[in-house]
C-alpha cells in the first residue's frame, strides 16, 4: 500500500498538465513542477569499495569497473554520478512553479544526467542563481522521481524533458527538445546499478562507450545545429560618444595643477585637430571619428595628467568589461570609473591599466575584475569589487606610478598623446555554450596509449581503465572542443559527497598530472560559475580541493570560484605555459588480467581509503545504517564482494 507522501506525490508531479505553446513536447516528456512534498529518500545500496575509491585521493575522477569472477568492466559515471543512486538525495533544493501558468523557456540551461547525484546539484544550483532550467533524463518519470519531495529555492524555473535518449542522435534533432536553449551541460555517465539477477552491471547497455563517446558526440554534434556560432570577437556598444564637441562637453581636466604640479592636458576632437593644423607638411592624419587626449606630463610636483566627466546617468550592468580603440605612444595609461557612493569620496574609484603601441591603433578590452578599488592611488582592501551597474563617472589618467606608489614602467615624461576613436564602449563576451564534467587522468591516460610500462607507474584508476573509459571520455572531450561552439571542459577529481570532510578551498591546474578529491556540491557551484564566467570558454582544467594545510574549513567565494579560471590558459595556447597540445584520441587498451586487477586492487593507496570508508560506515550511527542510506545487510553483502570491484564516482 502506497504511503500518503507517495499519493501525493503521483496526484500532483505524475500527472500530465499545460504545456505553453510553442513547445508542442511529446505525451509526457515535458512536467512542470506545480507542488513539491517532503518525502524521505529511497535506501541507497551503495557497495563497499563504490564509497572507498569515489573518494580516494589515488584514483582519479569518475571511473567505475567491476571485477566479477574474470573481468567485467563496469562503469557508471566518472565524476559525474549520473544514475547510480535511486530516489531523492538530502539537501538539494529545487525551484517549483507555483503560478497556473508556466514561464516560457528562455536562456535556459540543458541539463544532461540531470537525475544523478552530480546532475541533481548542478540543477539546484542553476535555479538558485535564477536561470531557468531544462532537465533530461533517458528514462520515463526518472526525473519526477528524482525530484520528489525536494523544497523550492531560487528565482529560476525547471521543465523536465523525459525519455531523451542521448545515444540516438536523431533524437537530440528535436527543435522541440532545444526551444530557449542558451547553453548546455553534460553531467552524463554510463548507467551502473542492480541488475535483475541481483548483481551489478550497465544498465540499458548504457555502457562508457554508448554514452560517454557516442552520446556526448551526439550531444555536441545538436548543440552546434542549433546554438549560435562561436563569435571569435566580443560584442561592443558605444556608451559615450567622442566624436564632436558637443560629446566633449560632459568632459573636463584633472591634472596634476590641482595639487601644485605643473602637468597639463586637453581633450579635442579628431575633426578639429585635423583641420587646425593646415597645410603644415608634418600634418598629423587625423582622418578618424573621435578624440585625441594630448598634452605633457612634468614630474616635478606630480607626474600625472587626466580628464573626466561629470556625473552621468550610466548602467554598465549589460556588460563584461570597457573598451577601447585607440592609438598610443607607447605607455601604459589608467581608465577610471567612480561609483556613486564615491561621488563625494575626493582620489576615490576604480582603476584599470592598458598598454599602447606606439603609432598603432589597437583594441582593448577591460573586464570588470580588472578594475580595482584604490584611494589616492593606493589599493583600497576594504573596498567592494566594481558594481558596473553603479557607475557614474569615468576618467581618462596617465601617472608615472602604478600603484602602491610604485613606478609604472612604461611612463614617458614630457609630451604625450592618446587617440581614441568613436569614444567609450561596453563590450559583451562569449561563455561557454556547451559545457562537459569529465574526469582528471583522461588526457594522460591518452598519452601513454599502449605503453604498459608507462601504465603501470601511473595512478590506479589510469592502470584498470575499465571498459577503456578514460578512451571513451576523452573522445568525448574530443568533441565538444571540436564542436565549433565556446565550451569548457571541467575535469573532476574523486567525487565525495556534499557535506564528507567538511568546506575545503579549490585548486585548478592544466595538463592532467593531479588527483584528489572533490565535493559534488563544489563542483556544481563550479559549473554554474564556469557558465556565467567568459574566461572559463575555451579551457580545460582539473579541480580538486586544496590541499593546502589550512585549506580545510574554508570556502571559495564567488570571486574566487571565477579566479580559477582567470588563472589558466585556453587550449588552444597551452604551449605559451609550456603544456604540449592536447593529445588525439586512442583506442582503449586490452584491459588488466584477473591476476592484475587484485593487484591494482591491494594497492597500499587503494587499500587505505578502502580501511577508512569502513570505519566510517560501521560508525556513522548506531542503527546499521551506513551514511549513505545503505542497510547494514547490503553493506555486509558488499564485504564478502571485497577486491571484486573497484569504482570511482
Amino acid at each position: 500500500m502506497q504511503s500518503t507522501c507517495q499519493q501525493h506525490i503521483q496526484a500532483s508531479l505524475l500527472r500530465p498538465v499545460a504545456i505553453p505553446q510553442p513547445f508542442r513536447p511529446l505525451p509526457r516528456s515535458v512536467r512542470r513542477l506545480h507542488r513539491v512534498y517532503r518525502c524521505p529518500p529511497s535506501a541507497l545500496a551503495v557497495q563497499d569499495i563504490v564509497d572507498t575509491i569515489q573518494s580516494s585521493p589515488v584514483i582519479s575522477g569518475a571511473v567505475a569497473t567491476t571485477v566479477i569472477g574474470a573481468l567485467a568492466a563496469a562503469l557508471w559515471g566518472l565524476s559525474q554520478a549520473s544514475s547510480m543512486a535511486e530516489g531523492s538525495q538530502p539537501g538539494l533544493e529545487v525551484q517549483s512553479l507555483q503560478s497556473s501558468q508556466p514561464t516560457s523557456r528562455k536562456d535556459a540551461v540543458l541539463v544532461f544526467g540531470a537525475s544523478g547525484r552530480l546532475g541533481k546539484q548542478v540543477v539546484a544550483e542553476l535555479v538558485g542563481a535564477g536561470r531557468h532550467v531544462v532537465a533530461t533524463s533517458h528514462k520515463t518519470d526518472k526525473l519526477e522521481q528524482a525530484f520528489a519531495g525536494e523544497k523550492a529555492k531560487g528565482p529560476g524555473h525547471l521543465y523536465f524533458e523525459n525519455s531523451v535518449d542521448i545515444t540516438d542522435s536523431a533524437a537530440l534533432m528535436s527543435k522541440d527538445l532545444w526551444q530557449g536553449i542558451s547553453q548546455v551541460v553534460t553531467t552524463v555517465g554510463p548507467a551502473f546499478g542492480r541488475q535483475a539477477d541481483g548483481g551489478m552491471g550497465y544498465i540499458d547497455n548504457m555502457t562508457s562507450e554508448r554514452v560517454d563517446a557516442e552520446g556526448i558526440s551526439n550531444i555536441a554534434k545538436a548543440a552546434k545545429h542549433f546554438l549560435p556560432a562561436q563569435r571569435f570577437q566580443p560584442e561592443v556598444e558605444q556608451v559615450l560618444s567622442m566624436r564632436n564637441a558637443a560629446d566633449l562637453e560632459v568632459w573636463e581636466k584633472l591634472d596634476d595643477t590641482i595639487m601644485g604640479g605643473k602637468s597639463g592636458s586637453y581633450l579635442q576632437t579628431a575633426e578639429d585637430l585635423h583641420a587646425f593644423q593646415g597645410d603644415y607638411k608634418d600634418k598629423q592624419p587625423y582622418d578618424f571619428e573621435g578624440s585625441v587626449w594630448r598634452g605633457e606630463t612634468i614630474t616635478d610636483g606630480g607626474g600625472f595628467c587626466g580628464a573626466r566627466t561629470k556625473m552621468l546617468d550610466l548602467n554598465l550592468q549589460r556588460f563584461d568589461g570597457i573598451s577601447l580603440r585607440v592609438k598610443g605612444d607607447g605607455q601604459t595609461y589608467k581608465f577610471n570609473l567612480k561609483t556613486a557612493d564615491q561621488m563625494n569620496v575626493p582620489e576615490s574609484t576604480y582603476q584599470a591599466q592598458y598598454d599602447t603601441i606606439d603609432g598603432e591603433w589597437t583594441t582593448v578590452y577591460m573586464p570588470w575584475h580588472e578594475f580595482v578599488p584604490v584611494t589616492r592611488a593606493q589599493y583600497d582592501s576594504k573596498a567592494k569589487p566594481l558594481d558596473p551597474a553603479q557607475v557614474k563617472q569615468i576618467g581618462l589618467v596617465l601617472s608615472r606610478f602604478h600603484y602602491n606608489s610604485l613606478p609604472n614602467q612604461r611612463f614617458k615624461p614630457g609630451n604625450f598623446e592618446l587617440q581614441i576613436a568613436d569614444g567609450i564602449a561596453g563590450f559583451k563576451d562569449e561563455r561557454p555554450r556547451i559545457l562537459m564534467v569529465s574526469s582528471a587522468a583522461v588526457e594522460r591516460n591518452a598519452i601513454i596509449g599502449d605503453d604498459l610500462e608507462a601504465r603501470k607507474k601511473d595512478i590506479p584508476i589510469v592502470q584498470l581503465n575499465p571498459g577503456g573509459t578514460l578512451n571513451h571520455k576523452y573522445t568525448g572531450e574530443t568533441a565538444v572542443r571540436g564542436s565549433g561552439l565556446p565550451y569548457s571542459v571541467l575535469r573532476s577529481t574523486g567525487i565525495t559527497d556534499k557535506t564528507e570532510g567538511g568546506a575545503f578551498l579549490l585548486e585548478a591546474q592544466q595538463g592532467d598530472t593531479i588527483s584528489g578529491n572533490i565535493s559534488r556540491h563544489d563542483l556544481a557551484r563550479l559549473v554554474v560559475t564556469a557558465l556565467s564566467t567568459p574566461e572559463a570558454t575555451g579551457k580545460t582544467i582539473e579541480v580538486r580541493r586544496s590541499e593546502a594545510a589550512d585549506a580545510k574549513g574554508k570556502s571559495d567565494s564567488a570571486a574566487q570560484l571565477q579566479r580559477l579560471f582567470y588563472s589558466s590558459t585556453q587550449d588552444r595556447s597551452r604551449t605559451q605555459i609550456g603544456l604540449p597540445p592536447m593529445p588525439k584520441s586512442v583506442p582503449p587498451p586490452p584491459p588488466p588480467t584477473e591476476e592484475r586487477t587484485k593487484e591494482i586492487l591491494a594497492d597500499d593507496r587503494v587499500q587505505a581509503v578502502q580501511s577508512r570508508e569502513r570505519k566510517e560506515r560501521l560508525s556513522s550511527n548506531g542503527n546499521g545504517v551506513s551514511s549513505n542510506g545503505s542497510q547494514g545487510k547490503q553493506s555486509s553483502d558488499a564485504e564478502s564482494r571485497g577486491a571484486k570491484t573497484a569504482v570511482t564516482s
